[in-house]
């Protein structure tokens, strides 16, 4: 798997992390937002309020950073079906037990790059663009501007699907690039040379090796013990 896909992954949690974190000041309440854009900004409201009072602990307790992440995400995100669009036609062809050792270390990947991302941001704005949503629609392309204070704004789209729990985004795509269609060319070509399960290894592996950096580097940064 290229590394290149994992810079894009963190790419994309940057700026889904950026739209969760930092409403755009001119939007008015919630009430005057779709649902697929209520999402993001329920979770904005969220996302501040534990940066405002936590963040000094996220910075210094990695495990605290990953359970939060995974609150915030789980809920919003289609893990099951973004891991079903990364993978495509080798999805169709995976066992019951790839298809589950896949999703587990794909969110694992997801999650941990979100973790370590969104610690990060300095000061951005977000603007929704306007969104035409028929009366009972399941599917919805909710397209933002992260506004930035020098530079040209990012276009940011989200695609999200509603379920029995709500609605749950599966794809980003930022300045044309597809979080799906990027990590399914790679994932793609590590099956062709390794199969599904040397696929699987390989982001396993990946996973445990910046999880050893992180405790790592929080063992370098405690004080030594007292005598």
């Amino acid at each position: 798997m290229e590394a290149r896909s994992v810079t894009r992954c963190r790419i994309w949690l940057l700026s889904w992390s950026l739209s969760l974190c930092l409403a755009w000041p001119g939007m008015g309440g919630a009430e005057e937002l779709a649902g697929p854009q209520q999402v993001v900004r329920e979770t904005s409201d969220n996302m501040k309020a534990l940066l405002q009072t936590d963040r000094e602990r996220l910075r210094r307790d990695p495990a605290y950073v990953m359970a939060k992440a995974d609150e915030v995400l789980g809920p919003r995100v289609d893990f099951s079906r973004v891991s079903s669009l990364v993978l495509g036609r080798y999805w169709r062809s995976a066992t019951p037990a790839q298809r589950e050792a896949f999703s587990q270390q794909f969110k694992r990947l997801l999650v941990r790059t979100y973790a370590t991302a969104f610690l990060d941001f300095k000061t951005w704005e977000l603007r929704f663009l306007p969104l035409h949503l028929e009366g009972g629609a399941t599917e919805a392309v909710v397209r933002t501007e992260v506004i930035q204070p020098a530079g040209p704004p990012i276009s940011v789209v989200y695609r999200l699907r509603r379920d029995d729990q709500g609605w749950k985004a599966y794809d980003v795509v930022i300045e044309g690039v597809s979080l799906v269609t990027n990590f399914r060319s790679s994932f793609a070509r590590e099956v062709r040379r390794h199969g599904m399960d040397g696929l699987i290894q390989r982001i396993a592996e990946l996973n445990d090796k910046r999880e050893q950096a992180t405790e790592g580097r929080q063992a370098g940064a405690s004080p030594p013990p007292s005598s």
